[in-house]
């Protein structure tokens, strides 16, 4: 997923201006711009779509290991995610309404994180269903792992209360929900699986009511996340980062520089945004390269393709580094793997 081969909307820029720089050198007819146009369009189009495609197959197969894999590490950022996203259930009046979306939810971490904080209030019975929490993905296998997830959560608990809670398939990039749904929407690491992330944060503000406020993580780069810079110098050194047939993608760690994100909301038109480094994230479910290997390879997407898409001995070799590389980072696993992540967030003006 973060191989930096990920090069789609820098890729169909250029040549989109290099068709058009040789094209007016032979005609500089406006119906040659239309057509150059149509083409990038439809180009883009396909390639979001197999992009898509590929995303959904992957987090329909590996949805489990995922869960048990990146589940320790991904959770550690969900305290700020909520918080920065304006989740804050002791504000919530007894008698009104907050609505939160989860988006790109997977095994359902961060709603469970919201619902456990809610359950912690003092308040009457009947409050606790002014809480609406939505969680929405493009698999069905992780819904279901949300849902049962929240079901025995709910179970658990001493004094049974009752929250409105939905599950939706959808895609980020198009919210099926109405403008103004929601006091919050957060996203855990989803923003890099997006094909059009810029759809994504447009999307986000639409359906945010005014005041409402959006957050997300996504992870720093290669140079500070040490588990994604093994695979990374692993592929490049003894693999094939250009595995063939595979849709193009945005840049996995565009969202992990501070300016760049912040920048992004500010473009959809955001206000007091922010950007927040965890800096002492640590990948403590991997013990060894060999099961940071298996993890990359059973629970992640275009990562996922780039390793099933090596050779045989190519792919022997890639495992051996990877295990090199982990002992010599980790003084052979006396420590965890750092693995920092960047929590991003905006608010919605109340008026424009």
């Amino acid at each position: 997923a973060f191989v930096q081969r990920q090069r789609c909307h820098q890729s169909l820029s250029f040549a989109k201006h290099a068709f058009k720089y040789s094209t007016r050198a032979m005609a500089t007819s406006s119906t040659d711009d239309d057509i150059i146009d149509d083409e990038i369009k439809r180009s883009d189009e396909s390639n979001g779509k197999r992009f898509f495609d590929t995303e959904q197959r992957n987090w329909e197969q590996g949805f489990k290991a995922y869960d048990q894999g990146f589940g320790p590490l991904t959770r550690q950022t969900i305290p700020t995610l909520l918080s920065d996203g304006g989740f804050s259930p002791a504000n919530v009046a007894d008698d009104s309404k907050f609505k939160l979306l989860d988006v790109a939810t997977g095994p359902g971490f961060v709603l469970t994180a919201a619902i456990d904080a809610a359950m912690k209030l003092n308040l009457p019975e009947e409050s606790y269903s002014n809480f609406q929490f939505t969680g929405l993905d493009i698999t069905q296998n992780f819904l279901q792992m949300a849902k049962h997830r929240i079901d025995a959560q709910l179970q658990e608990q001493e004094h049974k209360r009752q929250f409105n809670i939905d599950f939706v398939e959808g895609s980020a990039e198009s919210l099926p929900f109405g403008d103004g749904s929601f006091d919050s929407i957060v996203c855990n690491f989803g923003i890099l699986h997006f094909f059009h992330p810029d759809r994504f944060l447009r999307e986000s503000f639409r359906v945010l009511r005014p005041g409402g406020r959006l957050s997300f993580s996504a992870w720093a780069p290669p140079i500070s996340t040490e588990g994604f810079r093994i695979a990374l110098e692993s592929i490049a050194e003894v693999g094939n980062p250009n595995v063939e047939d595979l849709p193009d993608g945005p840049n996995f760690f565009d969202f992990g520089e501070p300016n760049q994100a912040t920048n992004a909301l500010k473009e959809v038109g955001f206000v007091d945004t922010k950007s927040v480094e965890l800096s002492e994230m640590k990948w403590t479910s991997i013990k060894n390269g060999s099961e940071l290997y298996d993890v990359l390879l059973q629970g992640t997407s275009r990562t996922r393709e780039i390793l099933l898409g090596q050779t045989q001995e190519d792919s022997e070799a890639i495992a051996s580094l990877m295990k090199s590389k982990y002992d010599e980072i980790t003084d052979s696993g006396k420590r965890c793997l750092a693995m920092p992540a960047l929590i991003t967030s905006g608010r919605k003006p109340i008026s424009s």
